[in-house]
Parts: structure tokens; sequence; C-alpha cells
């Protein structure tokens, strides 16, 4: 039975009792919480814990000796540690073949869980509740598909806890928190974000150095990065299948210094490099861009910021002639660019924060989206696309890279009136 801290249970004749109990006090009357649980673990230590209500204590008190009985017992002290705490111990456990992959693990951590509620409360206190908490406010910030990753990562951290009998259960898999956490797949657009003639109409907008970018984003499929780092030695104009470009480089950050790197996801053992077929009038955007802006030589460390430099012939950088930074170009050239053919509305420049509405969905990632759902219009299989654009798996492809397109329901009709035609 709990143990009760304010009165004594064994007062001595005559002693002088409380009003509100009729009890003998004890030194402790009215300070603190009254009850105490008592139980021994399995190495035979005394325990306990204080609850402001004897039927907590009682209950309490009831589930750790049924833990010790039964072999499932866990010391409720080691729940104590914070949720930031826990992150970091589990972060600090992991490893990458890719430098930029920790930076991209270790950022989400630090913003979206260290500094939250969440993030300051004990591991063993994190209920359902309080999770469902969490994902709504950060709802407000993230992307689903970011935070579906963040979700992740945290959801990992409480496994760890798990394992090292931290606590009994993640409480990341309850069904409550499980019914609302981001889907996967769930939030992809299922139309496209920027039409090609919305690309045509910002590469009107761009600088002219800047304007092949958007032949490269929607007749290659590159990403931003590996645009940024489009060397014209990565172009084979004799290949026996016509002409192809090698994609073998990003310019990437490590911290705040521009490298060059393999594409997403490369390392040693898989660089994740490919080829993808050039197109005439892509070719054609190419040529005229390098022969008004020739190629030229930028030097950047290779991978992260303390390896030896590499020399790559660049063809499109600032007008100072280095790499191309992506939040600079992001903010001063393509949102800008947007902005002035009405895809989204300027902000006051006085306020604090974002200088222009929410456009996640139609930066310079949204022309590959274009080229992908382009390609099945086209008549690419799912497999070749996948291999063009990067991916090991052809399901993610269509999951997150496949729109509808226009006129979808009449090329339906089509289909099956050709099947028909064939069988007659």
């Amino acid at each position: 039975m709990p143990y009760d801290r304010w009165h004594k249970s064994r007062p001595k004749a005559a002693e002088p009792v409380c009003k509100e109990h009729g009890k003998a006090p004890t030194r402790d009357h009215g300070v603190g919480k009254r009850w105490q649980a008592r139980w021994r673990d399995p190495e035979g230590v005394q325990q306990t814990e204080l609850f402001a209500k004897e039927v907590d204590a009682k209950k309490h008190e009831t589930k750790m000796r049924a833990g010790v009985d039964d072999g499932t017992y866990i010391n409720p002290k080691a729940g104590e540690i914070r949720v930031s705490e826990l992150v970091t111990l589990w972060l600090g456990g992991q490893t990458f073949g890719n430098p930029r992959t920790y930076q991209r693990y270790e950022q989400r951590i630090r913003l979206h869980v260290v500094p939250t509620p969440l993030g300051k409360m004990r591991v063993k206190d994190v209920s359902a509740s309080a999770l469902r908490d969490w994902l709504r406010g950060r709802r407000e910030l993230l992307e689903d598909s970011t935070l579906r990753l963040v979700f992740n990562n945290l959801q990992s951290a409480f496994d760890l806890a798990v394992d090292d009998e931290l606590i009994r259960k993640n409480p990341c898999h309850l069904r409550a928190v499980q019914a609302v956490k981001p889907k996967r797949g769930g939030s992809g657009p299922k139309e496209l974000a920027l039409k090609w003639d919305d690309t045509d109409k910002i590469r009107v907008e761009l600088p002219e150095r800047y304007k092949a970018l958007v032949d490269c984003g929607r007749g290659l499929g590159m990403r931003q990065g590996e645009i940024f780092g489009l060397s014209p030695d990565d172009i084979d104009w004799e290949h026996p299948d016509g002409p192809m470009v090698h994609i073998q480089r990003q310019v990437a950050h490590d911290g705040p210094v521009l490298v060059f790197d393999r594409p997403k996801g490369g390392d040693d053992d898989d660089p994740k490099d490919r080829w993808v077929e050039l197109d005439d009038a892509v070719a054609q955007a190419l040529k005229e861009h390098m022969r008004k802006f020739p190629p030229v030589e930028v030097t950047r460390p290779h991978r992260t910021r303390d390896s030896e430099p590499v020399t790559v012939r660049l063809i499109f950088y600032t007008r100072e002639k280095t790499a191309i930074q992506s939040n600079w170009f992001n903010s001063y050239v393509w949102k800008p660019a947007l902005a002035a053919v009405g895809l989204i509305a300027p902000l006051d420049p006085t306020a604090k924060g974002r200088r222009w509405e929410k456009s996640h969905d139609k930066m310079m990632h949204a022309l590959r989206h274009l080229y992908a759902s382009m390609m099945i219009n086209g008549g690419v299989d799912v497999y070749t696309l996948a291999d063009r654009l990067g991916h090991s798996d052809p399901a993610f492809t269509l999951r997150k890279y496949v729109h509808r397109v226009a006129g979808a329901g009449s090329k339906v009709r089509q289909a099956v009136k050709g099947m028909y035609a064939k069988a007659a």
C-alpha cells in the first residue's frame, strides 16, 4: 500500500492530530506530494515515487511490482531525460556516407524538435496528445514531406529509448499519433504546380545569363544543384545514340561553404551519376547560352569544406564568375521572376521574415516534376524515367513526380477504343 508522508503510521498516545485529516502529522505535513509509492526493483533495491492522490500512487505501485514479476520492469527514473537530449543522443550514433545527409538530419532535429515544448518534455511524459500538438504546430511551418522526415527521425529516437529501456513503448507508434502523422506520398500535389506556359513566362523574366537554367530543368530533369554544377565537359555530342548529358556533379553546401559533390545520395560505392538524352531544342538553348556566356573555370572543395579543391568548367555562374549559391538565387532571382508573372505575390518588404508568398511547390524543382510528367505523357515507361531522374525506386517516381495532365480522360477513351479495334 502507498505510504502517507503527511501522517504518522504509528502515532504515540495522546499525540495531537491535524484538523483536516484527524491524524497525527509528520514534519512533512502539507509539504510536497502526500502519497509515496514503494517497490523493489529486480535487484532488490527499494524505489519510490511521489503522487498527489492515493489512487495514483497505488496504481503506479501495482504497475511497478507487476513489471518486476513478469520481467517487463522499466525503471521510471530512466525516462527522466528530456526529448532534446534523447534526439541528440540518437543523432550522435548515426553514420552516413555523405556528410550532407548528417547535416540535414541535424538541422531537422535542431530546428523542429529541440526548441519546441516537446523537446523540453521528459521522455517518459510524452503522450499521444503531446505528439499530436507537436505535429499540429509543425504543420504550420513545414511541408508534409519534410514533416514526415522529421517525424521519422523522432520515431527512431524513441525506438532507441525503448531499446535502452528508458521507456516501455514508443509513443510515436500509438494509433492516435499514427492517424495524424504525414502519410507517405499523401501530400504530393496531383496537379502540376508549373505548366509549360508558366515556365516560358518565367524564362522571359529571368536575367539573360540564367534563362537556359529553365531548359535544363524541364528538358533534362536535373535538380537545381546539378544544373549549377553542369560542365560543357559533361556533354557527349558524339554519342552513338545522339547527344547525351552525363549528370555526375552538383554544387552543394557544406555549412556556409559551397562545394562540388556527387548527385544527391551519391557516395564512393554508388556515385549516383546518370546519362540523359539531350534534345535538339535544349542543345540549342545551351549552345546559345555558352556563346553569350562562355564557360569559366571555378575551383571549389570536393565534397567537404576541408577537402582538396577541384576545378570544373561551369556553364552557369554568377557575374563574379563564381558558383551559384542556391539560397541567393532562389530569393533574388527565381522568386522575383515568379512574382513578375503573377505566380506568387510579394509581401511587405518592410515586414520581418519572408519577402515573398509561400512558393515551395513553384521553385526550380517544379521543372523536374514537369519533365517527369511530360515524359510519362509522351510514352516513356516509368523504369526508364526513374533511371533518367536518378531514382532507384520507380514507385517513388510515380508517387512523387507524375501528375495529372490535360486531356487525360480522352486518352483513356482512345486507349480502350484502340484495344477493341485491334481485337476486332
